[in-house]
Formats: structure tokens, C-alpha cells, sequence
């Protein structure tokens, strides 16, 4: 394999992730806004029995709910809250910085329609991850006394905990690599080739 093809190709793709995470970082609250969206829509129309509406600060998007907390020790019984639970965009939507990094590293044909539908593509699994944030933190992390308020069983709660997991430790990394692999083969085929070839020239040499 062409190693110096491949050794250019990761170093540019840290230096474009480089400049594309500093701009990620300072545009973090316009690139939640679209997510905040797509999270509003999926409690309006699957919690809409506890959840009241979704809030977003900076980056940080909120999901109010009508669940009641316990009282604090020494409160009076009757003092009460509501449950708020919250997720960062920034830990799990760094996948867009990464994703454009590989595009701008290789510099497909079409490369903007290819950066843009990748983008959108992305959008619906970073609002898997922020929905299954809150979901943990209601179902899971709240205590008996919030999820005695709701219909999740310890079947439900586990599919939670899994599914929240893998929305924010397998799909941020995992997903961009994919995208740009289907977006853009062209360099990773001609890695293939080359490998194939090399390995092919010393066979035929043989006698």
C-alpha cells in the first residue's frame, strides 16, 4: 500500500479536524437548533403524557417535563419540582467536525452536496443520542419515586440503557467514518487497489 498516500491523507484529515472543530465549537448553538428540532417533534409526538416542551441554552438542550421530584431532606412535604432533564450537543454531535475533516481531506467531486447531505444525514442519530439522554436520566438515573410516575418496565429501562449508549459512544465516532465511505469511496478504493497490487507483484515473480 502506498504509504505515503496514506500517511498524507491522515494528516490532513487532523489538521482539517483541527480547523473544522474550532469552528464546530464557536457555531455549537446554531448547529444544535436543527436537533433541538428534530427532539421537540419525537417528545411532542412519543411523551407528550410527561413532557412539556424542550428548551435550548447555548448548546445544552432541556426537556421539561410534568413529573414530580421528591422533596429534598429536611424540605417540607409538600415542597416539590419538576424534573428537567438535559444533554449537551457538544458530546455528542462532534461527529459533523470529523465528517467534513474526511471530505475536505479528500476533496471528492461534488464535494459540498456530498458535505451537506452528510450533515443532514447525521442529524436524526445526534437526536437518537440527545432523546436517550434524557430518557436515561428519567427512566434510569431519577429514582423510584419519578419512574413509579411512568409505564417503564425493567425491559424498557435496559433497551434505554443500551440504546443510550450506543447513541453516544458507538454512533459520534462510528457514524461520520461510514457516511464518508459511502459519500467518497474514491480514495479508499484506490488504497485497495494498491494494496492488491503490491501483494499481486511479488506472485508473479515467483516461479
Amino acid at each position: 500500500m502506498n504509504v505515503s498516500l496514506l500517511a498524507g491523507f491522515l494528516l490532513r484529515v487532523i489538521l482539517w479536524l483541527i480547523v473544522c472543530l474550532g469552528v464546530w465549537y464557536g457555531l455549537g448553538r446554531f448547529l444544535a437548533m436543527p436537533v433541538a428540532w428534530l427532539c421537540m417533534a419525537v417528545a411532542q409526538t412519543f411523551f407528550s403524557g410527561w413532557s412539556e416542551a424542550v428548551e435550548q441554552s447555548g448548546t445544552t438542550l432541556a426537556l421539561l417535563t410534568n413529573l414530580q421530584l421528591p422533596p429534598p431532606p429536611g424540605a417540607p412535604a409538600n415542597a416539590s419540582a419538576l424534573l428537567t432533564a438535559e444533554a449537551d450537543y457538544r458530546v455528542i454531535g462532534y461527529g459533523l467536525p470529523m465528517l467534513l475533516a474526511l471530505f475536505l481531506a479528500s476533496r471528492p467531486h461534488a464535494m459540498a452536496v456530498k458535505m451537506l447531505t452528510g450533515a443532514l444525514v447525521l442529524l436524526p442519530f445526534q437526536a437518537w443520542s440527545i432523546v436517550f439522554t434524557w430518557l436515561k436520566q428519567v427512566a434510569i438515573q431519577a429514582g423510584p419515586e419519578v419512574t413509579a410516575q411512568l409505564q417503564f418496565g425493567d425491559t424498557a429501562r435496559n433497551l434505554i440503557g443500551l440504546a443510550y449508549q450506543f447513541g453516544t459512544l458507538v454512533l459520534p465516532p462510528l457514524l461520520p467514518v461510514v457516511l464518508w465511505l459511502l459519500l467518497d469511496r474514491k480514495l479508499f478504493s484506490t488504497l485497495l487497489v494498491e494494496a492488491y497490487l503490491e501483494r499481486a507483484e511479488p506472485e508473479e515473480k515467483s516461479p
